[in-house]
């Protein structure tokens, strides 16, 4: 925090007081009356000092809920996980995958070096096709297919929020689990805090939506 956005209330307040009534007594009642305004300045110059962005947004919900842990913005996805803490990922929206005839690919003709097909003055593309056994995704799951009804008739949050789960059980922040077990929760999770709500919709970018889900720092230890 930049030193001149820094005041000392106490100091100030001294040299308001007219020195003919600076007494303790009045000292201290004058401060009393500056408390709400103390922790309205200093309220308002910490939203100013945040935005939207993620590392501000990871920022602020730990700060307010997780008040434990350090957050570093500079740690991957994965130690974030692994200290515990709140942390912001992209959606889950399915990724296109493409399907390719044999004609569409398939050229008799010659190939230049440079990776061109040339059929007389048309050139045509080379396609990189993967055979089942070539590609492997990072989870190692089958490649799913997106249909026109899933961009169509789904709608998918902006990005996601990852909680921990000794926030949820602890009851720092309420969430509604339907009764499943927190370890095995890989569905979006109802969060009941209204703070937490709040401060979301506070900073957070205009018209972007977002889900909560619960992470066990156990189990990805484990893993």
């Amino acid at each position: 925090m930049n030193k001149y956005t820094v005041l000392k209330w106490e100091k100030l307040l001294l040299w308001l007081i007219p020195p003919i009534l600076r007494k303790k007594t009045h000292f201290d009642w004058l401060d009393v009356l500056l408390s709400p305004l103390h922790s309205l300045y200093e309220d308002i110059l910490y939203k100013m000092q945040h935005t939207g962005q993620v590392i501000y947004l990871e920022k602020v919900l730990n700060e307010t809920f997780n008040i434990t842990k350090n957050y570093n913005p500079n740690s991957s996805i994965e130690e974030k996980r692994q200290e515990g803490l709140i942390y912001i990922d992209e959606s889950i929206k399915p990724s296109l995958q493409y399907l390719y005839l044999h004609k569409e690919y398939y050229n008799p003709d010659k190939t230049r070096e440079d990776g061109i097909k040339v059929r007389g003055d048309i050139r045509l593309p080379l396609f990189k096709i993967f055979r089942n056994d070539e590609y492997k995704n990072k989870d190692k799951k089958p490649i799913y297919l997106a249909h026109r009804e899933d961009y169509t008739k789904i709608s998918y949050a902006n990005f996601r929020v990852f909680i921990p789960a000794n926030l949820i059980e602890n009851q720092t922040i309420v969430a509604d689990t339907n009764g499943n077990s927190l370890i095995q929760q890989t569905e979006a999770i109802n969060v009941i805090s209204a703070e937490y709500h709040n401060l979301l919709n506070f900073y957070k970018l205009a018209g972007k939506s977002y889900e909560s889900y619960c992470y066990s720092v156990k189990k990805q230890l484990e893993e």
